[in-house]
């Protein structure tokens, strides 16, 4: 049986993973042990087959920053990075040696996992983030012999979304895995281009959401029922719908315009206040901010309400799980070019695609195209889309299979 060592940054407790709870039901007759970063209090309910092993937990921060550090002075790799980047803003040199530090914690802390293990050569090590674990894991390679594969997403690939634009270390780590797995076809040219990463190497694999056969249905003709899903921080920019709406609701007059935003953030008190400012003289708005829902909760929805358009104006993102959702309920795509959204809206059959600016004066106009949303087949188009790129099903047997 094939024994596959999974780095999580904390799946299965609480986080940012929720991919993985789906990818991880298809390791039919595998040995899959998960290896998170982080622990927190409340774990998700996973299979009884699968093995959950704290050791990084355990081992992490045994030992100071400054030991780490000192360590990683007589690595080239420091050298390299020093020569490689301009580091006359302390904050970016700060940045520099916190990565240098967790790679080298990790070295440590792979190094002792691995010496205990024996038969590291039948050993399938996989990453779900592209990052210093990760380095550290390309680093003890030659020397453990393990297969050596990860996937990458967004914050772990795109420099832009770094502070400063500066993605440490990344670089030096192109070599010594068997396999990067990207999201997107794009991804693949970024990684080439930006960092260098051989193109034999890189091979796409989608994520995915289950298909609940779902078949949401549009509102009347004089209505258009918007639903957003995202954090309210800044960078998600929903004060940018509330002031679009507002624009909107002045030029078609003879347009009611129903806004639901799903999920909660530092700037919950801000945006509705905002939006109380902004909408709440409009007669033809009605706007609801009804906090964080469940997976299982917004399907729920979904099945319940009737929904034209789902609405996402993000500064930055990978391949958002809201629009998967979405899209498998048939629900067509206004969203900006940002990420990997370009490879899951193709503008006017859909969804309509913005630029990745997606500013105000374009929100707008895309919302003014009312009936485009409640036509059948681009309705239709939103499920195809699905069903070609994301369903859960097709992507994680086909991953499975081929790791």
């Amino acid at each position: 049986m094939q024994k596959i060592i999974l780095v999580t940054a904390q799946f299965p407790y609480s986080g940012g993973e929720q991919f993985l709870e789906t990818e991880i039901e298809y390791y039919h007759k595998r040995e899959l042990t998960l290896l998170p970063r982080i622990k927190r209090d409340r774990a998700i309910e996973i299979a009884e087959d699968i093995r959950v092993d704290d050791f990084l937990v355990e081992h992490s921060r045994q030992k100071s920053r400054i030991s780490y550090l000192l360590k990683s002075l007589k690595r080239k790799l420091f050298y390299k990075e020093l020569f490689l980047e301009n580091f006359l803003n302390i904050k970016k040199f700060k940045i520099f040696l916190s990565s240098l530090y967790t790679y080298e914690m990790y070295y440590e802390i792979f190094d002792s996992y691995f010496s205990r293990e024996q038969n590291t050569k039948e050993l399938l090590i996989y990453t779900y983030w592209h990052s210093e674990a990760t380095y550290a894991l390309q680093s003890l390679k030659e020397k453990y012999q393990y297969r050596l594969i990860s996937r990458i997403h967004g914050g772990d690939l795109y420099q832009e979304r770094r502070l400063f634009g500066y993605m440490p270390l990344k670089k030096h780590f192109t070599h010594n895995i068997d396999t990067l797995y990207t999201i997107t076809q794009s991804a693949n040219s970024y990684l080439e281009t930006t960092y260098g990463f051989d193109k034999n190497i890189l091979k796409v694999s989608r994520l995915g959401v289950r298909d609940r056969n779902i078949i949401t249905k549009s509102s009347a003709k004089n209505s258009l029922n918007i639903v957003s899903c995202s954090s309210l921080i800044e960078v998600k920019q929903v004060s940018k719908i509330i002031k679009s709406l507002k624009i909107i609701a002045l030029e078609m007059k003879d347009i009611t315009f129903n806004w639901t935003h799903i999920g909660d953030g530092l700037l919950y008190d801000k945006l509705v206040a905002l939006a109380k400012e902004e909408l709440e003289s409009r007669e033809n708005i009605e706007y609801s901010f009804v906090g964080n829902y469940s997976n299982e909760k917004v399907y729920a929805f979904y099945l319940e309400n009737q929904v034209d358009v789902f609405l996402n104006v993000s500064l930055s993102e990978g391949v958002p799980v809201s629009i998967m959702e979405a899209m498998s309920c048939h629900i067509p795509i206004i969203a900006p070019n940002v990420g990997g959204i370009k490879d899951m809206i193709t503008s006017k059959e859909n969804g309509l695609l913005l630029s990745s600016k997606g500013s105000i004066e374009e929100i707008v106009t895309a919302l003014s195209r009312v009936s485009f949303f409640k036509e059948e087949n681009i309705r239709e188009n939103a499920y195809r889309v699905f069903l070609e790129k994301y369903n859960a099903d097709t992507n994680y047997t086909l991953f499975v299979e081929n790791i």
